[in-house]
């Protein structure tokens, strides 16, 4: 999952980076730049997100990390 595939799945599920940041507590700028992958989650953010997107774990550390692109 890319920073691309990220969007879809928070798209998908009708949440906007708006609801995203109030999640995590952060601003709008600040998750955008998390979804990007220009700034990593932190753990505590990596367990909100999964939540709240019905990601696995394994998902989103390998969008945070860049090791899963899209197929």
């Amino acid at each position: 999952m890319n920073s691309l595939e990220l969007e879809y799945a928070r798209k998908l599920r009708g949440k906007s980076k708006e609801d995203m940041a109030k999640a995590i507590g952060k601003s709008v700028g600040s998750y955008s730049k998390k979804e990007a992958g220009a700034v990593k989650f932190t753990d505590d953010e990596k367990v909100i997100v999964t939540r709240e997107l019905d990601l696995t774990a394994e998902q989103l550390t390998m969008v945070s990390t860049g090791t899963l692109k899209a197929s």
